[in-house]
């Protein structure tokens, strides 16, 4: 073959590699800057949520600069005053992080960390005011062979405001299926939904809140699995257990048992009386919700010692009318609380 012809083609390869170079390379350029201006808007409305959270604010706007972008428009209805819309989009900046170089890309997941936690503990101190009254636990062991779907929308009915999950005969597949279940019933109810023990079956299932027993996953770990607006509560007997949970990261801690129970194992636990809520209600901030033997006849005085919230199983799940059993007891939550 003769030389010249070699070096033709060697020259045109070339020439076509650095064509096709140059037109990644202005892709590439276009698709950083479209990113950054996802960025850009990203943190203009995240400023719009902390107008009155000045260090933060101050943080935004610093990190806007970096970003050459100029905040010349106004506030944004869309995302003021709205938790849920601001932690959407300091998830879609995550997602534009890659396109940054790695030192302001730490930069700014510095400062969306700490907007998140701000954004989400708004979340959580909205919802948390919805842990009073009747809280219901259905467990397939504690219903008399009825459905817990079944015993569940009856206490909702009944004005229940509060229903728990807990099963600890079925595979995590069936519990997640009846989890989704119970939050759609929940949020049609306006009730919270309370996945127990299983961290990843409550951020599977979107719950409202994950209940952890003392000896379950610590709760530090398990709100590194939980998404930022999900709560978290935990079992406490009595109020030395409850002084070191109140240090933890809980949004309510559950004090039990108050009477006497043999309902889900605990026959073997020590009676603490309605004196032990109030004790734990002066000492702690959070809520307060008291389980265990509780019915009828003592919920009074459990109310009036302070419970923000009655946690209630046999008196319900083993009545002939769920329905009919919360009602009384709601009613009888509301008149102890007036």
């Amino acid at each position: 073959m003769h030389p010249a012809y070699l070096c033709y083609n060697s020259c045109h390869s070339c020439q076509s590699q650095n064509l096709q170079e140059v037109r990644v390379e202005r892709i590439l350029i276009t698709f950083i800057e479209t990113q950054r201006a996802v960025l850009a808007e990203g943190v203009r409305l995240l400023e719009t949520y902390f107008t009155n959270q000045s260090v933060l604010l101050d943080d935004l706007r610093a990190l806007s600069g970096s970003l050459t972008y100029s905040s010349e428009t106004g506030p944004d209805e869309s995302v003021k005053d709205r938790p849920e819309a601001a932690l959407k989009i300091a998830a879609s900046l995550r997602a534009a992080l890659e396109t940054l170089d790695e030192e302001t890309a730490q930069g700014v997941l510095r400062i969306l960390a700490r907007a998140e936690q701000a954004v989400a503990a708004d979340i959580r101190a909205r919802i948390a005011p919805k842990l009073n009254g009747i809280y219901v636990i259905v467990d397939p062991e504690a219903t008399r062979g009825r459905p817990v779907s079944e015993v569940a929308r009856q206490s909702l009915e009944g004005g229940a405001t509060v229903v728990q999950l807990r099963d600890k005969l079925n595979d995590k597949g069936d519990i997640l299926k009846s989890a989704r279940e119970l939050k759609a019933m929940c949020d049609e109810y306006d009730a919270l939904f309370v996945m127990n023990d299983h961290a990843d079956l409550a951020r599977a299932s979107d719950a409202h809140v994950l209940h952890l027993g003392q000896s379950d996953l610590p709760v530090t770990d398990a709100r590194d699995i939980l998404a930022p607006h999900q709560l978290i509560g935990n079992s406490n007997n009595g109020l030395p257990e409850a002084l070191v949970s109140a240090q933890q990261p809980v949004d309510y801690l559950a004090v039990g048992a108050i009477y006497a129970t043999t309902t889900m194992g605990k026959s073997g636990r020590s009676a603490l009386g309605p004196e032990e809520i109030a004790r734990v209600k002066d000492a702690v901030v959070q809520p307060i919700v008291a389980i265990g033997g509780i019915n009828k006849s003592n919920i009074a005085d459990v109310v009036k010692a302070g419970a923000d919230s009655v946690c209630v199983v046999s008196a319900i799940t083993f009545a002939d009318d769920p329905a009919a059993a919360t009602q009384d007891l709601v009613q009888l939550y509301e008149d102890a609380s007036s």
